[in-house]
């Protein structure tokens, strides 16, 4: 991901993106609509992981280590609701106001060399063109809220449809401890991207979910909203999952070129999601400092396993020398195959998964008897923002959640659980 600051650049991007969104066709694709860090001209190797490389905010982010809105809790969702409602509501001296120092210095800093308004009043009519422009909010369609990658933030993200647009519009607001916004990327459109020639199939391999314990699903789903690999076919129906501590990927301050050691998904140990045999076991490559990729191959440590009938599972970023597997070894589900690490161009330790079909045609992962947010989940694709782990062996739906009852997907759907990280719907009404 490639946030861009709310600066009076991006904020003009921004207004000149608007006629692209009151269009009904489909134009060429912009820069702000590709997958981040994705070349299309890529081989299939060289797009795997890259997704979890968000580039930092061009303010300095200034830790904040608490405040009123810990990350991923719900008095910070409740905040970037907060904050998306200033915005929507052209309540720019409130959104001024709610800017972290840094991004207000900026901002002025910017204003000041162009020789125009100060840098307050050039936000707040940018803000107020491009909210005018958009119209009102009409519908919230769906949000989510995950961690920021190199601090420890918050980010909301809000895809709506506005009066004067035709194609949903994706908002997305990363905010400190204290609520202040450290980067207020552009509203962007969101164009549908067709599924592919896999998108009703049906996984023959029973899948269970690759880990122990609860992770976060940072990017997963179907659309572009949900998950920047939806963008390629071979990466299509990849995922991304990462494991949290009081809602935080890491332990101190964070930042790029920080200790991968200091990400609680290192180390964590790795399952082999269904039976197999294991085809490809590559485990030398050093693990390198966050966000700082050294020129290696960008998948890094790789196992992938052949599951018979054509399907297979891949993980990559693996922690260097952590196998447990070789070459043609077989594995029964649930045995460890390998540590999560920060090897190649994964950006954070994190578990990069992805199931397909021969040479990079990628498939849906249909996980079995998974429990989202205390709700058992029969068979299901994970999405971003969703809190899962596998169901307790040998247990029912009611037993297995807690009390809840159970949620069948609809095969090569995500299920339809009513509760996620950020929930699947705002409280909040839209705004009018």
């Amino acid at each position: 991901m490639r946030f861009r600051l709310h600066s009076m650049i991006a904020a003009l991007a921004a207004v000149l993106l608007l006629p692209m969104l009151g269009r009904a066709q489909q134009p060429a694709t912009t820069p702000a609509q590709q997958a981040p860090s994705m070349s299309p001209k890529a081989p299939a190797a060289a797009q795997q992981g890259q997704s979890m490389q968000e580039k930092p905010a061009e303010a300095p982010v200034q830790p904040v280590l608490s405040g009123p809105y810990p990350v991923m809790s719900k008095a910070a969702l409740e905040r970037g609701r907060q904050l998306f409602e200033m915005f929507s509501h052209v309540q720019t001296v409130e959104l001024w106001n709610a800017l972290s120092p840094n991004l207000r210095a900026l901002t002025e800093k910017q204003a000041a060399k162009q020789k125009g308004p100060s840098g307050k009043e050039a936000f707040a009519e940018i803000n107020k063109k491009l909210r005018d422009a958009m119209g009102p909010e009409t519908q919230v369609l769906e949000e989510n809220m995950v961690p920021y990658l190199y601090a420890p933030d918050t980010i909301y993200s809000r895809l709506s449809m506005f009066a004067n647009t035709h194609l949903p519009v994706v908002t997305t607001i990363i905010f400190n401890q204290r609520g202040e916004i450290d980067d207020f990327p552009p509203p962007r459109p969101m164009h549908t991207i067709a599924e592919g020639r896999y998108a009703g199939y049906q996984d023959t391999a029973k899948l269970k979910l690759p880990f122990e314990g609860e992770w976060l699903v940072y990017h997963g789903g179907r659309n572009i909203f949900q998950n920047p690999y939806s963008m390629a076919d071979d990466t299509r129906f990849a995922m991304d999952f990462v494991y949290l501590k009081n809602g935080q990927l890491f332990t101190g301050a964070g930042g790029v070129g920080s200790k991968a050691e200091d990400y609680y998904c290192f180390g964590q140990p790795i399952l082999a999601p269904a039976d197999g045999t294991v085809v490809r076991a590559i485990s030398g490559y050093d693990d390198v400092p966050t966000g700082k990729p050294n020129g290696d191959a960008v998948d890094g440590n790789v196992i992938i396993i052949s599951h018979g009938n054509g399907e297979s599972s891949m993980f990559n970023h693996l922690k260097q020398n952590s196998l447990k597997v070789k070459v043609d070894d077989k594995v029964k589900q649930g045995d460890v195959i390998a540590e999560c690490g920060n090897s190649g161009g994964g950006g954070i330790p994190h578990i990069h998964y992805q199931f397909g079909r021969g040479a990079g045609a990628g498939l849906p992962a249909q996980f079995n008897d998974y429990i989202v947010n205390g709700k058992l989940v029969a068979t299901g694709e994970p999405v971003r923002g969703q809190l899962v782990k596998n169901a307790p062996p040998g247990t029912g739906g009611s037993a297995a959640a807690g009390g809840s009852a159970a949620t069948t997907s609809a095969a090569g759907k995500p299920a339809p659980t009513s509760g996620t990280a950020a929930s699947a719907k705002p409280a909040a009404p839209a705004s009018k």
